[in-house]
C-alpha cells in the first residue's frame, strides 16, 4: 500500500527508530511526546533524520506510531506534530503532538492485495514535500491490522456449503402429486483473490478485482416423485439452501480499507410431468484450477472470465418407475460476494453468480418388441429413454453506494452462457402394461415417409386407455398425449380414446354385474341412469351407463310362472312384481304373467269352469 499524506506533509515512521530509545512516553499531560535515546550515537540519527523537516517553514509531519500505549492493541496510530524541542543532555526530542484519525489521512492511497503486481503511483497523486517510505508506511498500516500479514500473500476464501447425503425438500405442489427433494447437493473449494485499489482525495479511482477457484466442486442430485396426474403439469421452483458470511477470512487495514465474503447457494428445478414415476438425477460439476473472473467496477467492458470451458460435468440418473413422461430441469447456483469498504469514501459489493450448471433431461417410457435398450437374448422390451443437455452462465453483479458520489452506476454483465449436450441415455426397466396388450409385436421402426391417407391409423394402449398413434402436432380429440406407445420419434405419440376420423367406431360395451351398457363420457346423459366405474377404459371421465343400448327383455320363470324382468317404476301386467328373478339390484324384479309371444291365457271352458290354455 502507497499512502499519500495529505497537505503535502512529511511521513515518518516510529519504527526508524525501534530498538534506539530507552524511552517512549506517548501519554505527556501537556500533549507532548518524547523519545529518550540511548546513545549520543542514536540521538544524533535522529536529528539527521529530523533535519528535511526542519527545513520546512511550518516544520509539521505525521509521526505513524508502534509503540506499545501509543495506540490502540496492534494497531498503529498516527500523530500529527506540530513543534519538536531537541535536549540533548538528556538525549531527548519531546514533540507537540495531536491524535489524528486515519480517516482524516487516508484520502489518498494506493491498494495492491493478494498476488496482484504492484503498479507504479502516478507522479501527480505525489503531493509536494513527500518525504520517507512511503510503501513501507502503507504495507505498515496493513501489518498493524493483521499482526505480521505478508501483503504478497493470497487472499483466500474456503467456501464449503451442505452436507453430502443432507435430504432437503425443494418443492412439493399443494395437491401431492409431485414433489422434489435435494438429496446429495453441495459445493466446496477456495477462492483466491487479488486487487488494485486507487483512491485519491477520499474518491475512488480505481478498483479491479481478480477471484480465481481452486479444487472448486458442487454436486446436485435430486429425486423427483411423481404419483399421479392425468395430464400433463408444470412447475418451476428454487430454494436458497445457504447464506452467511465466510468467517475468518477476508483482510483489512484499520481505518482505511477492509474486504469480506458472503456466499449463498440456491438450487432450483422445473418440471413437466404426467403419469407415475420415481427418478434420480443431477451431475457433479468442477471447475478447472485455472479459470479466474476479473471485475473492473469503473469498466464493465474490461470485466471477463477466462479458462472456463474446461469444465467437469458427470451426469447421474436412475430411473425406479416410470408410466408416462418426465421432462426435468434443476441448476445448482452458488454466489460469492465480495463486499469491499473503503473508510469515508463508500461500499462496492462484487457478487459472482454460477450455474453450475442447469441440467436438463427427457424422460420416456418405451418399447420394442426386439429390447428397448438393446436386442440381444433376454433383454428387456421396456425402458426409458433419457435426452441430457447441460447449461452453464457466470454472470457478475456490480452494486457500488458511494454516498454523495454518483458517478460511478451499478452494473451487472453476463460474462459466460454457454450449451452443451451430455448425450442420450437408455435405461431398461421393467414397466407393467407398455407395448401391444394382445401380445403382438410392435415395431420401433419409424413409419415410412409419404404414405398415403390411406393408410390405417396405428393403434395404441397405454394402461387402462385406448387411442391412435398421431403427430402431436395435430389436436389430441382424447386429451394430453401420452409419450412411449407408439413407434417412431417423440413427435408420434398415443392420442387416448381417439379413433380414426374415417371410420366411426362403434360404442365400447361394458357388462358390470346383472346389467349391460356402454362406455361413453360421463359428460353425458346416462339413459340408463347412474354411471357405474370401474368397467370401461380410459380415465375416469369414462364410465359405464347400464341399459343405454336397447336389448331384448330378460324371461324370468318363478315357480308355476314366466314373465320378463323390468324396472318396478313400471306397471307389471301380471299382477305383483317377485324378487330374486332378475339380474341387477332390487329395482330390477319378475313382472310374472305379463304378455310375451305364445304364452298362456285365461279363459271359460264349456262348463263355465275358469281354466288356463297355453
Amino acid at each position: 500500500m502507497t499512502l499519500y499524506a495529505p497537505d503535502g506533509l512529511p511521513i515518518i515512521l516510529m519504527e526508524r527508530f525501534e530498538g534506539l530509545t530507552s524511552a517512549v512516553d506517548c501519554k505527556g499531560d501537556d500533549g507532548r511526546m518524547s523519545l529518550t535515546f540511548k546513545s549520543r550515537q542514536a540521538y544524533d540519527y535522529a536529528l539527521k533524520t529530523w533535519q528535511i523537516i526542519n527545513e520546512d517553514d511550518d516544520k509539521q509531519f505525521l509521526l505513524i506510531a508502534n509503540h506499545d500505549g501509543c495506540g490502540p492493541d496492534d494497531e498503529r496510530q498516527p500523530y500529527k506534530v506540530s513543534t519538536v524541542t531537541e535536549d540533548a543532555a538528556d538525549l531527548t526530542i519531546s514533540m507537540a503532538t495531536t491524535i489524528t484519525q486515519w480517516s482524516e489521512v487516508a484520502g489518498t492511497y494506493d491498494l495492491d492485495f493478494g498476488k496482484a503486481a504492484v503498479r507504479q503511483p502516478s507522479q501527480k497523486v505525489r503531493p509536494r514535500g513527500f518525504w520517507g517510505d512511503i510503501v513501507n508506511v502503507g504495507k505498515g498500516a496493513l501489518e498493524a491490522a493483521q499482526g505480521n500479514a505478508d501483503i504478497s500473500k493470497s487472499v483466500n476464501f474456503a467456501v464449503s456449503v451442505g452436507q453430502p447425503g443432507q435430504k432437503t425438500n425443494i418443492y412439493t405442489d399443494d395437491k401431492g402429486r409431485f414433489s422434489i427433494d435435494c438429496i446429495d447437493c453441495y459445493i466446496t473449494g477456495t477462492w483466491q483473490v487479488q486487487g488494485h485499489i486507487v483512491v485519491q482525495g477520499f474518491v475512488l479511482q480505481d478498483l479491479t478485482l481478480e477471484a480465481a477457484p481452486q479444487n472448486f466442486k458442487a454436486k446436485l442430485e435430486l429425486e423427483a416423485t411423481v404419483t399421479s396426474s392425468q395430464s400433463p403439469d408444470t412447475l418451476q421452483s428454487s430454494k436458497e439452501l445457504f447464506s452467511a458470511p465466510i468467517p475468518g477470512a477476508g483482510i483489512a487495514v484499520t481505518g482505511i480499507f477492509k474486504l469480506g465474503a458472503t456466499v449463498s447457494y440456491e438450487v432450483g428445478t422445473s418440471a413437466t410431468f404426467a403419469g407415475t414415476a420415481t427418478a434420480d438425477f443431477g451431475l457433479s460439476a468442477s471447475l478447472p484450477n485455472g479459470a479466474k473472473v476479473v471485475a473492473d467496477v469503473n469498466n464493465p467492458s474490461d470485466s471477463s472470465a477466462t479458462g472456463w470451458t474446461g469444465s467437469s460435468l458427470t451426469p447421474n440418473f436412475e430411473v425406479t418407475k416410470l408410466s408416462a413422461s418426465l421432462t426435468l430441469a434443476a441448476f445448482s447456483q452458488p454466489k460469492i460476494a465480495f463486499g469491499v469498504e473503503l473508510i469515508e469514501v463508500g461500499n462496492v459489493d462484487i457478487a459472482v453468480t454460477m450455474k453450475l450448471p442447469e441440467i436438463s433431461s427427457t424422460l420416456s417410457a418405451d418399447y420394442d418388441s426386439k429390447g428397448v435398450c438393446s436386442q440381444s437374448a433376454g433383454a428387456l422390451k421396456t425402458g426409458v429413454k433419457l435426452e441430457n443437455k447441460a447449461d452453464e452462465s457466470l454472470s457478475l453483479q456490480i452494486d457500488i453506494d458511494l454516498g454523495d458520489d454518483n458517478s460511478k452506476p451499478s452494473w451487472s454483465k453476463t460474462l459466460l452462457d454457454f450449451s452443451q449436450p451430455l448425450g442420450s441415455d437408455c435405461i431398461p426397466l421393467n414397466i407393467p402394461g407398455l407395448g401391444p396388450a394382445d401380445g403382438t409385436p410392435t415395431t420401433s421402426a419409424k413409419p415410412p415417409s409419404g404414405t398415403g391417407s390411406d393408410t390405417a391409423p396405428t393403434t395404441c394402449k397405454p394402461p387402462g386407455k385406448t387411442g391412435i398413434c398421431q403427430a402431436n402436432s395435430k389436436t389430441c380429440a382424447g386429451g394430453a398425449y401420452i409419450s412411449g406407445y407408439c413407434p417412431g420419434d417423440s413427435s408420434i405419440q398415443c392420442c387416448p380414446n381417439a379413433s380414426p376420423s374415417s371410420t366411426p367406431a362403434a360404442p365400447t360395451t361394458c357388462a358390470p354385474p346383472g346389467k349391460t351398457g356402454i362406455c361413453q363420457s360421463t359428460s353425458k346423459t346416462c339413459a340408463g341412469g347412474a354411471y357405474i366405474a370401474g368397467y370401461c377404459p380410459g380415465d375416469d371421465s369414462i364410465k359405464c351407463c347400464p341399459n343405454a343400448a336397447a336389448a331384448a327383455p330378460t324371461t324370468c320363470a318363478p315357480p308355476g310362472k314366466t314373465g320378463i324382468c323390468q324396472s318396478t317404476s313400471k306397471t307389471c301386467a301380471g299382477g305383483a312384481y317377485i324378487a330374486g328373478y332378475c339380474p341387477g339390484d332390487d329395482s330390477v324384479r319378475c313382472c310374472p304373467n305379463a304378455p310375451t309371444a305364445g304364452g298362456c291365457k285365461m279363459r271359460r271352458d264349456r262348463f263355465g269352469k275358469r281354466i288356463i290354455a297355453c
